[in-house]
């Protein structure tokens, strides 16, 4: 059996990519099972991916079968049992240098950034398994609204009131404790997506914007260099420039710039479509992925 350890069912992009990945899995004939503190399923977004608690996950595992986990802090743990380790890498952190350093755990990357880390780290090369975003936030043709502005306030919210300082007369609309379908509604409403999570490893939300429809402006992050391309796909700034940057768009740009920035993000976003990464799987499973997991 495989089993994927996660650390909560929390509204936190690293949860939903988890669930989600093992749910591709589990339609594509993997034998797998979701382990969490509680043994409950997370709420906020559609998964059917069968969940057990951690405890009993425990009770179960022999050496004969195979751990997927993403967060640092539980490979000792998972180690100890002994058996086959799975790295789902969603984030750089230098916490994990000590499971690469570890040989025989298998490393599997979701974007580029975090591929070339594990490879200058390891000094070998992780298996390559994509990453997607669900197709409730693939844009729906509803009216948008140009003078609404979605974003987060979990992190970055000092940066969001600036930029609401900067622009008043704009309309701001936090995504603050919602499903993933409520997400999905407010980004396809807004014209705009302030993405202020800085230092984030891949930014989730941003792509999930670009795919509804958003136009996105938002400071740097680790891995989504992938997709944003300051003045291509998005406007990227630095945190204290995000405010000038929202308002020089929004306000003074021509409605064709806005246009080509709008067009442009939502066209990469399919790159990221579900549909991609389950034929990238029925791939690797015949290929690469097949001796990495277990079939029984």
């Amino acid at each position: 059996m495989n089993y994927y350890f996660l650390p909560g069912t929390g509204i936190f992009g690293g949860i939903k990519v988890g669930f989600q990945f093992a749910g591709m899995l589990s339609g594509l004939g993997v034998p797998i099972v979701v382990a969490t503190p509680d043994g409950r399923a997370a709420t906020w977004f559609s998964s059917t991916v069968p969940v057990m608690s951690q405890a009993e996950a425990l009770r179960r595992i022999t050496a004969d079968d195979v751990i997927l986990f993403s967060l640092p802090h539980d490979y000792a743990a998972l180690k100890a049992t002994g058996a086959k380790l799975v790295l789902h890498c969603q984030g750089t952190d230098p916490l994990i240098d000590p499971i690469l350093a570890d040989d025989r755990v298998v490393l599997l990357s979701c974007w580029e950034q975090a591929a070339q880390y594990m490879r200058e780290r390891a000094g070998r090369s992780s298996i390559d398994v994509g990453i997607s975003i669900s197709q409730t936030f693939f844009y729906d043709g509803r009216p948008k609204l140009m003078g609404d502005v979605a974003y987060m306030s979990r992190r970055g919210a000092a940066i969001a009131e600036a930029t609401m300082r900067r622009c008043a007369d704009l309309h701001f609309t936090a995504i603050d404790g919602a499903s993933e379908r409520e997400a999905a509604a407010a980004m396809m409403r807004c014209g705009y997506f302030l993405g202020t999570a800085a230092g984030e490893w891949f930014g989730l939300p941003s792509l999930e914007a670009m795919a509804a429809g958003c136009i996105v402006v938002s400071v740097p992050v680790v891995g989504g260099v992938e997709y944003l391309v300051d003045g291509t796909t998005a406007v990227v700034a630095d945190p204290a420039g995000i405010p000038d940057a929202l308002a020089a768009l929004a306000v003074n740009a021509g409605a064709s710039r806005r246009a080509r920035l709008r067009d442009a993000g939502h066209a990469i976003a399919y790159r990221y479509s579900p549909q991609r990464q389950l034929s990238r799987l029925r791939t690797l499973l015949a290929t690469d992925l097949r001796p990495v997991l277990s079939w029984t």
